[in-house]
């Protein structure tokens, strides 16, 4: 998070069951609606992706919407990572299969040059939620919800100085608390 006033470590916390999927597609803004973004209907399968383990805790898991072709070895992330650190909507990730047979991700192999970020509220509606994505959605940001707490952003690289302000503003102004999914660059 930009500023630390609400580490999103605590938060994942309490949120988190061991396996997290998203219960939403990934959407952009076409005239003032938000849509499924076309790609999105290529979704196939769930990637898990394994999330920064914590001592004394179980493993937490990451499912992540992708395409996949039966046999091939990589997959292509097709929606905006809420938990995940460093993989975005449009990357091409290797995958293997788990004992359990389930699809886990390996490694980044491409980098979409997409940027993600993730808003938290501490105390929000529907309403709330619904007027982020529309702002964030009229900045060009696919935008993709988990809960009426937690929205996850993900915008081209070159938007995402002029998000990056915007979100910003919005914790200083207490509206919520952001940070932003790139923590490397591969």
């Amino acid at each position: 998070m930009s500023n630390g006033r609400v580490p999103f470590t605590p938060i994942l916390r309490s949120v988190a069951n061991q396996y997290m999927e998203h219960p939403t597609v990934t959407c952009h803004l076409v005239d003032e609606q938000m849509v499924p973004v076309p790609e999105t209907s290529k979704a196939n399968t769930t990637i898990w992706f394994g999330l920064p383990r914590e001592p004394g805790r179980d493993q937490v898991w990451e499912g992540i919407l992708a395409e996949h072709r039966e046999g091939d070895d990589h997959a292509l992330v097709l929606a905006v990572p809420l938990f995940a650190y460093d993989v975005n909507f449009g990357d091409g990730v290797a995958v293997m299969p788990s004992g359990e047979g389930a699809l886990v991700a390996a490694q980044i192999l491409s980098d979409a040059g997409n940027q993600t970020f993730r808003i938290w509220l501490e105390d929000a509606d529907e309403a709330t939620i619904r007027q982020l994505a529309m702002e964030f959605g009229e900045m060009g940001c696919y935008v993709e919800g988990y809960s009426h707490r937690l929205l996850g952003l993900s915008c081209p690289g070159v938007l995402a100085p002029t998000v990056a302000d915007a979100l910003s503003a919005g914790e200083e102004q207490r509206r919520f608390a952001y940070e932003t999914g790139r923590q490397t660059t591969h």
